[in-house]
């Protein structure tokens, strides 16, 4: 009879067990204190339009005192739509949120451990997965800085890797090709900054493993270049638009990354704060690798060095290129690195050279590979590094994933706070908004609340709001003016005269929508819409979506570990 593996036979229960010390604080009451807790705003206002059936989501309504914001035209709105299901379903804001945080700690411990499975057996592979998962930056991520976007972009980082391991391999499948597109496509969706940190690691593993590895490189060619195609085709709809619009708004951000670069030290220090980044080593937040991880990689590092031969030529380039990517990254957070933070393109826009702490959580986990072929005929000692490996990393880092302080806050706090929704309270008017990059034409920001349609003169009748961004005007005057219309004036908004389109500009000093009136009674109606770019970029994510479900549809590419 077949002796059943435990780790297969277990595994979705095993991983189910071992998320439970990072993720036990989540089903605390409310909401904690973290540094990005807009983001229950942001859900807020992503329910509002998507309910006003705005898809995909793009201009909110409620932000910056009503004038709105193309809020979800530049911020990563996956984590938001997997919210939003939950919260359409009955759960809270706060709850919907909690939730995403949660899922991502086993879907990413999962898809760690696919990916490391290429390469070793089952007990090392979990001890990787659980590695990945309780690295201190990943508790700084939900339980300090509260970053939805991040947390989600772990879950795809190993999915990607591994599609790419399947496509550039001398097997003869195009099926991973669908899921390349798809896990590429969510990765940008999570968090483009993420995507654009990630994407040029990859691409040296793909194009090494296409030199050295693949038989037929022409095939791994083709499979690689339409699963990267697919997956920028998917998120098209976002990651264009996202580009090209970035030209209308003042380039300005709210960090300075001269200021955020940690030393060497605090990578080796066990220290775990609840405060901010500033200047200097006098952060209160963490950048500690964490000794499990730093053990592992230091300890690797040397052993592979030193028994270099022992290793496949696969082995040894995914080796190397854990190498690059851990060390390339503490280079990157280093203040020596600053050259190419001021020179190459967007890299600016990452704030914190800090943020790298992506990519050491991710190379970490490779090195087992070290300690996997060098016991490979070892079981007993392969399944004991295993379980110290696991046994350390949760034991010396579970308490990291806790609550800093149990402010039990639900819907209602963030909604005062953040959203002006009929009157501006007075948290409201004590949040600057300065993380929205305002429209070239705005010269300042506005301080209070305003009608939704206004005029120098007295011509407007009635205002009939047909929807938070929509309405009708109803004017009488004897004269030509101007009428102003309190949303900022960005690409699609429509302005009709009797039925009629008219020309909109950006007024003074808000760059709100100002529209040219006639003397006599006349009815204006506003609307945002999609425009026709927009539209044919969404068609085209739509359908690359479709093809991508159809490759899928024909396996079941996990059916085995």
């Amino acid at each position: 009879m077949k002796k059943v593996n435990f780790v297969k036979k277990y595994l979705y229960f095993i991983i189910l067990l071992l998320s439970i010390p990072a993720v036990r604080y989540l089903f605390v009451d409310g909401y904690f204190g973290v540094s990005d807790d807009l983001h229950i705003g942001w859900l807020f206002e992503m329910d509002r339009v998507v309910k006003m059936l705005q898809f995909p989501p793009r201009y909110v309504p409620d932000l910056s005192f009503g004038f709105g914001y193309p809020l979800f035209s530049f911020v990563y709105p996956l984590p938001f739509y997997i919210a939003e299901a939950f919260h359409l379903i009955g759960f809270s804001l706060v709850g919907s949120v909690k939730i995403v945080f949660g899922l991502s700690i086993p879907f990413s411990m999962y898809f760690m451990y696919k990916l490391l499975r290429q390469f070793m057996a089952r007990e090392m592979s979990l001890a990787g997965a659980v590695l990945y998962v309780y690295a201190p930056y990943r508790a700084l991520e939900i339980f300090v800085r509260g970053t939805i976007g991040e947390i989600v972009a772990f879950v795809f980082l190993p999915l990607i890797t591994l599609s790419f391991i399947k496509l550039t391999s001398n097997e003869k499948s195009f099926k991973w090709v669908g899921i390349a597109g798809l896990s590429t496509a969510a990765l940008v969706l999570s968090h483009n900054i993420m995507a654009y940190m990630f994407m040029p690691f990859l691409l040296i593993f793909v194009v090494a493993r296409i030199i050295w590895i693949s038989k037929d490189k022409k095939e791994a060619i083709s499979r690689s270049f339409w699963g990267l195609l697919s997956g920028l085709l998917t998120s098209i709809y976002f990651w264009f638009p996202a580009i090209l619009e970035s030209r209308l708004m003042q380039y300005d951000t709210v960090f300075n990354f001269y200021n955020h670069f940690p030393t060497l030290r605090q990578f080796i220090t066990p220290y775990f704060g609840y405060g901010a980044s500033v200047p200097g080593p006098y952060d209160t937040m963490s950048f500690y690798m964490g000794f499990t991880g730093l053990a592992v990689v230091l300890l690797g590092s040397i052993i592979f060095v030193k028994k270099y031969k022992i290793f496949s030529l696969e082995e040894k380039i995914f080796l190397l290129w854990g190498t690059v990517i851990f060390f390339a990254s503490i280079f990157m957070m280093n203040h020596r690195s600053a050259f190419l933070w001021e020179n190459l393109p967007l890299l600016p826009y990452f704030q914190f050279p800090w943020r790298f702490l992506v990519m050491i959580c991710f190379a970490s986990p490779l090195f087992l590979l070290v300690f996997a072929k060098l016991f490979k005929n070892k079981k007993n000692f392969s399944v004991l590094i295993s379980f110290f490996v696991i046994l350390f990393s949760i034991l010396l880092n579970f308490k990291y994933f806790k609550t800093s302080e149990y402010l039990g806050r639900e819907d209602a706090y963030y909604i005062n706070r953040y959203i002006p929704k009929g009157t501006a309270s007075d948290a409201y008017k004590q949040t600057s908004e300065e993380y929205l990059r305002l429209p070239k034409a705005t010269q300042k920001r506005p301080d209070k609340l305003y009608k939704r349609a206004y005029t120098d003169s007295a011509a407007i009748l009635r205002i009939e709001e047909k929807s938070a961004l929509d309405a009708k005007i109803i004017t009488d005057s004897e004269y030509e003016f101007e009428l102003y219309y309190t949303k900022y004036m960005y690409p699609g908004w429509v302005a009709k005269i009797d039925g009629k389109r008219t020309e909109i500009i950006a007024g003074k000093p808000f760059g709100q929508i100002t529209i040219t009136v006639p003397a006599g009674t006349h009815v204006v109606e506003v609307e945002y819409r999609e425009s026709t770019m927009r539209l044919l970029l969404d068609i085209v994510s739509v359908m690359s979506l479709g093809a991508c479900i159809v490759i899928l549809s024909k396996e079941d590419l996990f059916k085995s570990d």
